[in-house]
């Protein structure tokens, strides 16, 4: 992959645009949480983006988003976002993996997300949280 037009990547095999080079929202960080990585076993920092709380990996870029603040989070990133109506493809299927929820120590559900961005969300049920994958807000925010 190599930089393409601003915020993009571009495959340099078959050209297609990739996951977002930048994070294209204000991510505000207050502290450290007791909370580690579900992808990278990094401890989470407790942090804000547009306002809404979130847990956020320094070191993968992953987001923990409990579910009653997603919807809002999504919103408040797809209005901030230009909204280019860039569809990318699906990178992963259900299935191809399982991570363990960082609250309680369970396998996390992966299913396709069933709003925009064409994507597997990882959800615990049982915590009420959702773990979004590097790119995965920005996918959510720029999908049509």
């Amino acid at each position: 992959m190599r930089p393409g037009n601003g915020a993009s990547l571009v495959c340099d095999h078959c050209g297609s645009l990739g996951e977002p080079a930048l994070v294209p929202y204000d991510l505000e960080t207050i502290g450290e949480s007791t909370v580690v990585c579900p992808h990278c076993a990094t401890a989470l920092a407790d942090a804000r983006i547009e306002g809404c709380p979130v847990r956020y990996c320094a070191s993968c870029h992953g987001l923990l988003v409990e579910m009653r603040h997603f919807v809002t989070l999504c919103d408040a990133v797809r209005a901030r976002e230009a909204g280019s109506g860039v569809a990318l493809p699906l990178r992963q299927r259900p299935g191809e993996r399982v991570l363990t929820c960082p609250i309680c120590g369970q396998p996390m559900l992966d299913h396709l997300f069933g709003g925009p961005g064409n994507l597997v969300l990882d959800t615990c049920e049982r915590c009420q949280v959702n773990w979004l994958d590097p790119g995965e807000l920005r996918r959510i925010a720029r999908a049509p």
